[in-house]
């Protein structure tokens, strides 16, 4: 699976134990795990995001800028990516951990892909954490819409519910030991999302919503 993962990515690891660690969880090995290499992948992947769209769009604003990194780099988009180069096959858990829902593996799979971009960091280093980064985001900065990505999730929501004559969407929240449960009703579907933060929760569903939406139209 490792080798997989490394032929998803483009690039093979000189230290293959730096691979290993980033998909092992806390709930499987309290003391060896992958949180440090989130937390350092987290921050070099904001920084690959943030140099590129600086560099494409000059008379851009920081805040636009802003907006622009927060939607590529924001949690649904982490997991997805994640998944799309088999990460979610790879990441041991515990098996309480592993019996979770889909839905509530989002954030786990989001830390597995900013692991991932730590461990490219320490093994190959930053030109080569930048290649992989931009490749595996080479569709969305290439589909990027200067006017639509300005607007966050929610946002965007907020606007299509306004243009049918519908109420601003009212988001139902529930609190529990994993992070914040956010659920939305649209169209008598309830639509339910679990996040770290509130807000996360509010931008997941948001995202669930917009993109049903845009499968309708299609």
């Amino acid at each position: 699976m490792l080798e997989i993962i490394e032929k998803n990515i483009g690039y093979s690891f000189v230290n293959s134990q730096l691979l290993e660690l980033a998909f092992v969880h806390k709930s499987y090995n309290n003391k060896l795990n992958n949180e440090r290499l989130e937390f350092l992948g987290d921050t070099i992947l904001n920084s690959i995001i943030s140099q590129y769209l600086f560099l494409k769009y000059p008379e851009a604003s920081e805040g636009h800028l802003s907006r622009i990194r927060s939607m590529l780099v924001q949690s649904q988009s982490l997991a997805d990516k994640a998944k799309s180069i088999k990460l979610n096959k790879a990441v041991k858990l515990s098996k309480g951990t592993a019996n979770l829902q889909e839905d509530n593996k989002q954030s786990i799979y989001e830390g597995c892909f900013e692991s991932l971009i730590g461990a490219v960091f320490l093994d190959g280093g930053l030109d080569q954490a930048t290649i992989v980064a931009i490749n595996l985001f080479s569709k969305e900065l290439d589909e990027i819409s200067l006017e639509n990505s300005f607007k966050d999730p929610k946002t965007q929501l907020q606007e299509v519910f306004q243009s049918r004559g519908m109420s601003p969407p009212t988001y139902s929240h529930f609190e529990n030991n994993s992070g914040f449960e956010c659920s939305l009703t649209f169209q008598e579907k309830c639509y339910s999302s679990l996040s770290k933060s509130k807000q996360g929760a509010e931008v997941k569903v948001a995202e669930k919503v917009l993109k049903d939406i845009e499968h309708t139209h299609d």
